[in-house]
């Protein structure tokens, strides 16, 4: 009788693997990956900034749309429908349901158009990061005394402890602290009235700390701040090692 019983083979472990594999790649091949787009945005006093987005896809669609300018709270606009026959996407601002864009979709990664509310008309431009962006942003500039300004400001902000703020989220609302990033932020602004992520003064600071602390920190301004182990006296050693290179830059040049 015991021998007409037939076993249930338990699943091998190969079978296991592979049930394991599929999940895996089904979760990564359905995820939605979020990406960093730029571009422009108009304000509500018709000036236009530098606009940097944080972009969900799903397919030709765009299915979130953050406006996360430097220094400021992002902006998650309201996507109200994708059409990608007629390659178009309609958003709404959050707190303003009845400024809406339509933003078409002129080449791939790159939409553009208009908030209307009846009242304003505001041109937005979202798209993959180029060459015109990181002119917008101050890659051409080359050192000069305003990039010296930058950095002996942000030296005054970040006189003592108590003005240094050591949790980073790169939104600069405190008058009363900053961060490494916020003191450069507000010190570009309070000396050319924009900031832009890829001036001189900038990216002068982000070399000396990754010459001192090569490949330590991935992002390397707000990684370095809010690093345990970074003392006020370091932090101020990076902006004279900065200040002296680019110094020695505007020399060379």
């Amino acid at each position: 009788m015991n021998s007409s019983i037939k076993k249930i083979k338990s699943p091998s472990y190969l079978h296991l693997f592979l049930f394991i594999f599929l999940i895996a790649f089904s979760t990564t091949l359905f995820a939605q990956k979020e990406e960093l787009w730029f571009g422009t945005y108009t304000d509500d006093n018709g000036k236009i900034l530098q606009g940097r987005y944080n972009i969900i896809k799903k397919g030709r669609a765009l299915t979130s749309i953050v406006l996360a300018p430097y220094g400021k709270s992002p902006i998650k606009f309201i996507v109200i429908k994708n059409d990608t026959i007629q390659r178009f996407v309609e958003i709404s601002w959050p707190n303003k349901p009845h400024r809406v864009a339509t933003l078409i979709q002129y080449t791939d990664g790159y939409y553009a158009g208009n908030f209307e509310d009846g009242t304003k008309i505001l041109p937005i431009v979202i798209k993959e990061f180029n060459f015109q962006d990181a002119q917008l942003q101050g890659n051409w500039f080359k050192p000069n005394e305003i990039e010296v300004k930058i950095i002996d400001n942000t030296i005054k902000l970040l006189d003592s402890n108590d003005d240094w703020n050591k949790n980073d989220n790169r939104i600069c609302n405190s008058n009363d602290s900053y961060s490494l990033f916020c003191a450069l932020y507000k010190s570009s602004m309070t000396i050319d009235g924009e900031y832009r992520h890829l001036r001189p003064a900038v990216k002068f600071v982000r070399e000396a700390i990754q010459e001192k602390y090569p490949k330590k920190y991935d992002h390397v301004l707000v990684d370095f701040n809010n690093a345990k182990e970074i003392t006020l006296t370091e932090l101020h050693g990076v902006l004279e090692s900065a200040k002296k290179n680019l110094i020695a830059a505007m020399k060379k040049n």
